[in-house]
């Protein structure tokens, strides 16, 4: 076979005694077994070689195959190939974070100020100057050192002009400049009138009149027109919750000045009246009906698909107004009825045995009002009865007060001045006691 191998280097499926090449395994093996069959050790010897190159590219194949899916299991599970390293040295970025926030933040409310300052100044030019004067306030940008627009990068020419922007004075083409109108100027620089009457005001202007500034200026003052749009202007159920919250804050000194007058009248004592309190019942009745319909208002807000929690906040809104309700409203004592009223008196004057000692009219006490509510004056056109008796006056005064009050549910300031008005009458039933005695003598 070596003395047969021509002086060219041939390479295939070479058959090895007529050394044909024949392209494929299996082009051999029939070639060999039609043509050469009385090779048989040879052929024996071909068929073995190639089984072993078979078993032998099977068998990678079959390690490749097991490695791919090994790989693709361990990415399953987010397994990684790389050894497991100790962790080094950390370092948080919150810090950094926080001051570089702070420092734009804090250049952006800077820049912002200094524009609404400008901004006012401008609202407070007028007249056929108007131009010149803005220059004045605002260093206008030299327009010979800009051949394009910094917007848009267009050149300048005779039909494309140079703009400025009248807050910080930079230079724009036409199409690149934003129009600020006076009205709209007004509403975000309001907070900056605070003395309307001030000499020099803002000037009246035409519905036309506009100012012309930058994309960038533009920009500012939106975001500030945002930001105050947004501190007016609450979400519905923000409005009704703090509606809420007046309401009960409201209720609460109505429950202890209830509870006090219950027992009172329940203790037999004369210091509230029983239609003072069933009144102020009343009162808190139509309070908690009120709480209960603006939590219903505040559940039945249609659901914002961009907020997904904000059910849950209305349910429990509601949840808890009605378990305040429940404990604190609707569990009010019920009032004795007048009968019952009156046998708690008798028994309790069966039980006081101290005769009561005449109070005179220095001891009446005075009536301090802390709540920000007081009478009116009373004239004496008002007084029910006319008399030169200044006792007697003293005593419709203060039954009007007394009106009064119990009318604005005043029903302390009612209990203080009954108290004041029944020791008016006896001092009057003495005077006229003293007085029908000294006639008699």
């Amino acid at each position: 076979m070596a003395e047969a191998v021509t002086e060219n280097i041939k390479e295939g499926f070479l058959c090895p005694v007529c050394h044909k090449d024949l392209r494929s395994p299996n082009n051999l093996l029939a070639h060999f077994q039609d043509l050469h069959s009385e090779e048989q050790d040879l052929l024996k010897s071909i068929k073995d070689l190639v089984g072993k190159a078979k078993k032998k590219i099977l068998k990678l194949d079959e390690q490749e195959l097991e490695s791919f899916k090994t790989e693709i299991s361990l990415q399953k599970y987010y397994i990684e190939y790389s050894e497991p390293q100790e962790p080094g040295q950390c370092r948080l970025h919150t810090e950094y974070f926080k001051t570089v926030r702070r420092e734009r933040l804090d250049h952006r409310t800077t820049e912002t100020n200094r524009l609404i300052i400008r901004l006012d100044k401008l609202l407070r030019v007028d007249g056929s100057d108007r131009k010149q004067r803005e220059q004045e306030l605002v260093t206008w940008l030299d327009g010979t050192t800009v051949t394009r627009c910094p917007s848009c990068a267009a050149s300048f020419n005779i039909t494309r002009r140079q703009h400025h922007c009248r807050l910080c004075g930079s230079i724009m083409c036409h199409a690149c400049s934003f129009f600020l109108s006076y009205d709209t100027a007004k509403t975000i620089v309001a907070p900056v009138y605070t003395e309307p009457n001030k000499v020099n005001p803002v000037a009246p202007k035409n519905e036309s009149d506009s100012l012309r500034i930058c994309n960038h200026c533009m920009d500012m003052l939106e975001s500030r027109r945002c930001v105050q749009m947004f501190q007016v202007i609450q979400p519905p159920i923000c409005q009704l919750y703090s509606h809420l919250q007046k309401i009960k804050s409201e209720l609460q000194p109505s429950l202890d000045l209830y509870e006090k007058m219950y027992n009172s009248l329940t203790s037999g004592d004369t210091t509230f009246q029983l239609q003072d309190a069933q009144s102020l019942r009343s009162s808190i009745a139509k309070q908690a009906e009120v709480l209960d319909a603006v939590s219903k208002r505040i559940l039945a807000i249609p659901p914002d698909p961009e907020y997904p929690k904000a059910v849950l906040l209305q349910t429990s809104v509601r949840r808890a107004t009605s378990q305040y309700i429940k404990d604190y409203l609707l569990v009010l004592p019920v009032l004795p009825s007048p009968s019952e009223l009156d046998k708690i008196k008798k028994e309790r004057a069966m039980r006081n045995t101290e005769v009561p000692q005449h109070t005179s009219i220095t001891n009446i006490k005075k009536i301090a009002v802390t709540t920000g509510w007081s009478p009116d004056n009373i004239t004496e056109d008002v007084i029910p009865e006319i008399s030169d008796d200044p006792l007697i006056q003293q005593i419709n005064i203060v039954r009007n007060y007394i009106e009064q009050a119990r009318k604005a549910q005043r029903f302390e300031e009612v209990a203080s001045l009954q108290e004041n008005l029944d020791l008016l009458k006896e001092t009057y039933q003495m005077q006229l006691r003293e007085s029908n005695a000294g006639k008699v003598n």
